[in-house]
């Protein structure tokens, strides 16, 4: 099954890279705040105890696209018109991502909005967890802090949720988060002006547009079995 789930792990993957500019507004700060509270432990210790809590950001997106895809499933298997219908929700959320990231419609941030009554309640535990200590500790905070309302992470779920089976969903978006690593943890613990770079706003519109093309490819239709053809 997963060697036939390549193609859309790397693209989840890449999708992940192409939203670091968004990654590192919302999480940057977080990261840097992080990485401040861990003053005085070595390099080694600073760089792996913000991985620890990275891999359970990505944990507990991995349980998010579990969730999303059993119940995708569910929904897909009552008629061919809901699995149809949920395949066109998933395009249109890619499309609103890469609107989202360019700044051009900012229609996600309602969704933002619902999470943050799920978010009112995890922020005081995760908080509460700080500063980091140990390794199981990051990995806690990682974790909760997962949960912190995205429409990048919304959307995303909502591709997870047409994958026909809850490990495809939760392998989708452990490769989502993975791709989002790079960038968070290279602007907190290297460097400023790469942020800047990559929040710039020819950066945003180009990782935007690419999105919005990559939600144009995933609607239903003869392109993508052609696409298939080839592969």
């Amino acid at each position: 099954m997963i060697t036939n789930d390549v193609p859309t792990l790397l693209s989840a993957l890449t999708l992940g890279l192409l939203g670091s500019a968004h990654c590192i507004g919302m999480c940057g700060g977080i990261t840097a705040a992080l990485s401040l509270s861990l003053n005085g432990r070595s390099r080694t210790q600073l760089y792996g105890l913000m991985l620890t809590y990275h891999l359970g950001r990505i944990t507990s997106y991995a349980i998010a696209g579990f969730l999303l895809a059993s119940l995708g499933w569910y929904l897909g298997g009552l008629t061919p018109a809901v699995k149809m219908g949920l395949r066109y929700l998933a395009a249109g959320m890619l499309i609103a991502m890469g609107f989202y990231l360019t700044g051009w419609w900012r229609g996600l941030t309602q969704l933002e909005k619902v999470g943050q009554h799920l978010w009112r309640r995890i922020q005081p535990r995760a908080s509460a967890l700080l500063p980091i200590r140990n390794p199981a500790n990051a990995w806690a905070v990682g974790m909760l802090w997962g949960w912190l309302p995205c429409g990048m992470v919304y959307s995303t779920l909502t591709w997870s949720a047409v994958q026909g089976e809850p490990l495809r969903g939760a392998l989708l978006m452990a490769a989502f988060g993975i791709g989002t690593i790079p960038s968070v943890v290279l602007v907190g613990a290297f460097s400023r002006q790469l942020g800047i770079i990559i929040q710039a706003r020819i950066t945003r519109n180009l990782a935007g547009l690419l999105i919005i093309v990559f939600g144009l490819w995933s609607v239903p239709g003869s392109h993508q079995r052609w696409l298939a053809s080839l592969l």
